[in-house]
């Protein structure tokens, strides 16, 4: 059972309890910050080296720096069992879920259009809301389709998407829209899945030992279809170097902790719709970078995103401590009158 399923069920401090819907929903809007970036980030990289390598040397950077942290992380407390399901699942969060979330947007915008990735990344939160109903038991409450319904309205006023040349079906662009999905279900299965591996590591030590595994895999890849040159690497330049040490700190590592943190105290299909403040920031960014103009579809369509992740975080949060808080209160009230 996941924490926030049922009220009665959270094993949590009364009063960190109470703190805990604003919280995730600061929180989250930190993560999706930080989760921008690396899109910009990435794009520098890929200019001198191919896509595996480019995934590959955040991933490794974040596993160094963090690695060290695990001990401290895990305090007097005793480690995880190592048991062959352990393996599996840190095995499947890795294959399924990180690698083709980080390579098929890659490789999927180079085969098809941004116009075509802006759709199918709209998918993203939905994919996970599904796969949390499917894997972990969460349900769609009424509260939650509204505030889909508000963030997908927002995120396209947001996007300001060229539909006519949209091409999802086009078989000039099918292999690399059918690339962009694989990264959409890869994102919505790692942010499931690793909510059942936080019964076993804790945050620290699932990222550590989920990217560890990834470099792995992501090293073979490299090796076998890219081969770079080491004067490839030493070549990029400090301000390469620079962008994908960020990367590695923030939008890998930071990020996926605060997220990992959320996700322990609010089920996934809540937390999923606020990846919906993505382009809300992308587009924020821009007009800050290349001081583009703020249009008036653009702070509406934003606001109704804010809305939608403030709704089904802290209003949905708050209506669910009140209904657990009344009924432990009639339960009391049914323990002392049986015995009158």
């Amino acid at each position: 059972m996941t924490p926030g399923e049922k009220g009665e069920t959270v094993s949590m401090p009364h009063s960190v309890h109470r703190r805990a819907p604003i919280q995730c929903f600061l929180v989250l809007v930190l993560v999706n910050l930080m989760w921008a970036f690396q899109f910009s980030g990435a794009k520098i990289a890929t200019e001198r080296l191919g896509p595996i390598a480019v995934a590959l040397i955040p991933l490794a950077l974040s596993t160094v720096l963090f690695a060290p942290l695990v001990r401290i992380s895990r305090g007097k407390k005793p480690g995880p069992r190592w048991t062959p399901v352990v393996w599996r699942d840190l095995f499947l969060a890795s294959t399924l879920g990180i690698i083709p979330a980080q390579l098929g947007l890659t490789w999927g915008v180079e085969h098809s259009l941004a116009s075509n990735a802006a759709v199918l990344t709209l998918t993203i939160p939905v994919l996970t809301a599904m796969m949390a109903v499917m894997l972990l038991g969460e349900r769609m409450t009424v509260v939650r389709w509204l505030s889909f319904g508000l963030a997908i309205a927002g995120v396209l006023m947001v996007s300001d998407i060229d539909w006519k040349s949209v091409a999802i079906f086009r078989g000039t662009y099918l292999l690399g829209n059918l690339l962009i999905l694989a990264s959409c279900l890869g994102s919505a299965f790692y942010n499931t899945y690793t909510k059942k591996l936080l019964e076993t590591f804790n945050p620290v030590e699932l990222l550590v030992y989920s990217f560890l595994v990834t470099d792995l895999e992501l090293g073979i890849l490299m090796l076998v279809f890219e081969r770079p040159q080491s004067a490839a690497f030493t070549s990029l330049g400090a301000s390469v170097w620079a962008s994908l040490l960020t990367i590695a700190i923030f939008s890998l590592s930071v990020s996926m902790l605060l997220y990992f943190w959320v996700i322990e105290k609010i089920d996934v299909t809540q937390a999923s719709l606020s990846i919906y403040l993505l382009p809300v920031f992308g587009v924020l960014l821009s007009t800050v970078v290349v001081r583009e103009r703020i249009t008036a579809s653009l702070m509406f369509g934003g606001l109704l995103v804010f809305a939608a992740t403030f709704l089904v975080t802290v209003y949905e949060e708050r209506k669910r401590m009140r209904n657990a808080a009344l009924q432990e209160k009639e339960e009391a009230w049914q323990k002392r009158t049986s015995f009158v």
